[in-house]
């Protein structure tokens, strides 16, 4: 049988012998505390023995059930297995001994659990001395007949099976499947001279210090980010864990994979690393491929963390694209609405006031221009009207061909909005004029409508849904642009006159024609 096959076999058995001497510990410490409530003071000697005889079978189990102990050609399990029947017949009969005695006094003991939990030591004694056996019979040099032992609990027979499946470390298998940036913080020079020695050759990129301020500056100021520390704790200036509790703390390193090297193994200081962040806990002195081993699997978390954070960022950016899109598309709290789920959206303005803008001579003028030249100057003058209606809270409705659908109102009260859709009229045709004198293709000049009164507004389509507005509102103002009687001029009617009161001059138009109507008095801005 090969050496780490008798390793394997010789901590099971040192498992299998540790698991009743547990419960003889737990099970005397539970009921010290149940003396302890019910001022029992007279029987805590007697049980205390129980406790340090579970305790010095627990040391015997380690000193003489250890790896050193195989290095011996002349030792086998087996043999082990014999010394440790001498060392665990005096604190076993202590156990047996004393559990009797309490048992004796248990009528006088108002405790419930008092007899069971007695009763539960002392079948830990003889389920300890049972386990003993098992392992003295054990013959593992028998490979064939491995399987066919039947070893009480924690069946020895099945570590045959997991050796089989689990194959040994090649020297192929040490090196690191992915490398990164390694920072190693240890007081002693040598050691991390040795790590980085060690590291570097493995692939990784690393950084020393030998204290803990010196690992923060180090932390702080690299250009490389750092993927993993090794982190000693006993150092001078500021120890490890102070450094742990600083990176824990700092949001801009507390994700960093922390992995603590030292020689304190006792639970306290591991328990307490653990606690505030740390990855690992490896003592000295360490097996050099479980070290490669761990680090391997901090750097490949910390590089899926990073790129979780990547993408993470790109689908924030993605999502923003997304919403100003809808918000180009659509009013925001009509985009809001449609987000959380709404399918009919439709709202009723009673006083709006609606504008149609359009360029006149448009479609004649382009016959001789190419498709790509007439996009560029539409764009040019849309972009333009965005920009003011954007300025003047207005809200785009839509582009028909070369005409311009805008409406104010509807999230200001009635006034406000004839006056600000007045003003994007005005700024409108200034802005014709200035992008006129810049065009030599055409000759651009525009006319507007503009009419106030009630419309419904709402989402319509399913693929390609749109936000529009209907009602004669609508129809109107269209009208009044077709109707408007000179170029440049804004032709407005009676009702958005009343609202805008005496804020602007007007000039009368008497029997203005409006298709579907007849013949009213209208107005124009001068």
């Amino acid at each position: 049988m090969d050496i780490r096959t008798e390793k394997a076999f010789l901590g099971k058995a040192r498992h299998n012998l540790k698991n009743p001497v547990n419960a003889i510990l737990g099970y005397s410490e539970m009921l010290i505390e149940d003396c302890e409530d019910e001022g029992l003071d007279h029987l805590i000697s007697d049980i205390n023995k129980l406790h340090q005889a579970g305790d010095e079978i627990l040391k015997s189990i380690e000193e003489l059930f250890n790896d050193r102990a195989l290095s011996d050609p002349d030792r086998s399990i087996t043999s082990i297995a014999k010394d440790m029947e001498i060392a665990l017949r005096t604190p076993l009969n202590t156990i047996i001994g004393y559990s009797e005695l309490l048992l004796d006094e248990s009528e006088n003991i108002n405790i419930d659990n008092f007899v069971s939990d007695i009763n539960k030591i002392t079948e830990s004694g003889r389920l300890l001395e049972k386990e003993l056996s098992t392992i003295i019979e054990f013959d593992s040099d028998d490979i064939g007949g491995i399987r066919k032992q039947n070893l009480n609990q924690g069946n020895l027979s099945m570590v045959q099976d997991v050796m089989d499946s689990i194959e040994p470390i090649e020297k192929s298998d040490k090196k690191p499947n992915v490398v990164g940036n390694v920072l190693a913080v240890d007081d002693n020079k040598n050691n991390t001279d040795l790590l980085k020695k060690r590291l570097t050759k493995h692939g990784h990129k690393v950084f020393t210090a030998n204290d803990g301020n010196e690992a923060l500056i180090q932390l702080m100021s690299s250009k490389d980010e750092i993927d993993v520390i090794l982190l000693d704790i006993v150092m001078p200036e500021m120890n490890g864990y102070e450094v742990l509790k600083f990176i824990k703390n700092d949001k801009r390193f507390y994700e960093l994979p922390v992995i603590m090297i030292s020689s304190m193994d006792d639970t306290d200081s591991i328990y307490r690393c653990i606690e505030i962040g740390a990855d690992d806990y490896i003592t000295k002195p360490f097996e050099k491929s479980i070290l490669d081993a761990r680090i391997t699997s901090c750097i490949e978390k910390k590089h899926l963390r990073d790129k979780e954070k990547s993408l993470l960022l790109e689908l924030e950016k993605e999502r923003d694209k997304s919403e100003n899109l809808l918000l180009n598309i659509l009013p925001q709290d009509i985009a809001q609405r449609l987000k959380s789920g709404e399918t009919d959206i439709a709202s009723k303005h009673e006083n709006v006031s609606v504008l149609f803008a359009d360029i006149i001579n448009f479609t004649p003028q382009t016959k001789d221009l190419s498709p790509s030249k007439v996009v560029h100057i539409l764009n040019d003058i849309f972009s333009a009207f965005d920009d003011l209606a954007r300025k003047f809270n207005i809200e785009k409705i839509k582009t028909i061909g070369d005409s311009y659908f805008a409406v104010g109102g509807l999230h200001t009260d009635e006034s406000e909005g004839a006056v600000n859709i007045m003003e994007l009229a005005k700024e409108m045709i200034n802005s014709i004029h200035y992008i006129n004198k810049n065009t030599v293709e055409m000759e651009l000049h525009i006319r507007i409508g503009v009419h106030t009164g009630p419309a419904v507004a709402g989402v319509i389509g399913k693929n390609k849904f749109a936000y529009d507005l209907w009602g004669a509102t609508i129809n109107m103002a269209n009208r009044l642009e077709t109707t408007c009687p000179s170029s440049g001029g804004i032709h407005i009617s009676e009702s958005t006159k009343v609202i805008l009161k005496d804020k602007y001059n007007y000039q009368l138009c008497t029997n203005t024609e409006i298709k579907g109507i007849g013949k009213i008095n209208t107005y124009l801005i001068v």
